[in-house]
């Protein structure tokens, strides 16, 4: 372990980062030129276990951002200079741009916090070079099932880790089936849909502890639960308390309930929220089959979004649009459609061939993490929805385990 470290970067950014202290003497320097997918140059050299893996990280997050084609030649964006460590010595962050410069010093005590500090530095140039939101500090919550039980039922717990895979912890154990789990906006809490009661009930866990408490108690089932990225104290959630299951909105304070919908002979599922809470996309079978559908909130207006394919079902609305996992003559695959234009918009995010379901949005509105299938293998992979994009990774894999529902913090 490492007992302290100094890395000293300097920048030409065009964002400000807050703490101005003295200045110290420049060892990494970022040059910005234009926009879009630059070039980026990493010469930065890191030493000791922290040093390394600041650097690994660094790299690791600008490559997975997109907006960067890395080289060793001339570049848009330079990023060079050291990390190390030296016992007794903190970190040091230096930034410039034309005509400005500030330093942030933090202190860094093994190469856990080192990777934290690389991931800020991330988000930090990605938010300065493009203008867009990074990814690099965001995390998966992820339902690893491991078995199954005499009667049939799945084994399964859930997890949360970083964006990249590492830091993997596990948050329940009892091994009930999970479903559907959703972060809250400041990603402080899931939200997720479990069968420990024998029924399934929703249950909001602390991301950092673990705990686990019940959202509501009411009669019949509930599922689905998301809080509303306007205002947190507004959940979607989808009950059978009154008959068959109906898409609510509950107020988390007073309990008090508003129904969206009334669909005597069928049932509603998946509901999202659009990024500015006004809207909520949502499953329902009204038609035969699972498609999706759009609600407004206030004047419960609602219309059908989806016209085709046999089912479409678990929406995740992001800035980009709403992505779902449809099912068309072939596996489940992942497809992006703009609510306004409806199915002349589809996309194809996924091969017609390769099963992938369950995706849900990263914060960069850019990303999508979803759950593939290949023969009896279930992985989390990565998919990047911009026009000619990178191809699909995976960020971690664990034998003997399928990873499955991912939600990626917002």
């Amino acid at each position: 372990m490492i007992k302290g470290m100094r890395w000293l970067v300097v920048g030409v950014l065009m964002a400000a980062l807050a703490g101005v202290c003295p200045a110290a003497a420049p060892v990494i320097d970022v040059t910005v030129e234009g926009v879009a997918r630059q070039s980026l140059a990493l010469g930065a050299q890191g030493a000791g276990a922290g040093g390394q893996a600041f650097v690994r990280t660094l790299q690791n997050d600008l490559a997975r951002s997109g907006w960067y084609r890395l080289t060793e030649g001339a570049a848009q964006v330079r990023v060079g200079g050291s990390a190390s460590g030296a016992d007794g010595v903190g970190e040091s962050l230096t930034v410039e741009w034309p005509g400005k410069r500030f330093s942030w010093v933090r202190q860094a005590a093994d190469a856990a916090q080192a990777r934290r500090h690389a991931h800020e530095l991330a988000d930090a140039i990605v938010g300065a070079t493009t203008g867009e939101r990074g990814m690099a500090q965001s995390r998966f919550a992820v339902v690893a099932k491991t078995g199954t039980r005499r009667d049939g039922t799945a084994i399964e717990d859930l997890y949360v880790c970083d964006y990249d895979g590492h830091n993997l912890r596990r948050l329940t154990r009892d091994g009930a089936p999970i479903v559907g789990p959703r972060w809250s906006p400041d990603g402080r809490e899931i939200y997720f849909t479990s069968y420990r009661l024998g029924y399934p009930a929703v249950f909001v866990a602390d991301a950092a502890t673990g705990a686990v408490r019940r959202l509501a108690a009411f009669r019949g089932l509930s599922t689905g639960a998301v809080p509303s990225p306007a205002d947190p104290g507004k959940v979607a959630i989808i009950l059978s308390h009154q008959g068959n299951p109906e898409l609510y909105v509950m107020d988390v304070a007073t309990r008090r309930l508003t129904r969206l919908t009334e669909t005597k002979l069928a049932a509603e599922a998946s509901p999202c929220w659009s990024p500015d809470g006004r809207q909520i996309c949502y499953v329902s079978d009204r038609s035969g089959s699972p498609q999706l559908y759009v609600v407004d909130v206030a004047t419960k207006a609602t219309r059908r979004l989806t016209l085709r394919g046999g089912e479409n079902v678990q929406p995740d609305w992001g800035k980009r649009g709403i992505v779902f996992a449809t099912k068309r003559g072939a596996p489940y695959r992942i497809a992006l459609i703009d609510p306004a234009r409806g199915e002349e918009s589809l996309r194809f995010l996924t091969p017609k061939n390769d099963q992938y379901e369950s995706p849900s949005w990263a914060p960069d509105g850019r990303h999508v993490v979803a759950a593939r299938t290949q023969g009896r293998e279930v992985s989390v992979w990565v998919l990047d929805a911009a026009e000619r994009g990178d191809p699909p990774y995976k960020p971690f894999s664990g034998a003997g385990t399928q990873w499955q529902n991912p939600a990626w913090s917002k």
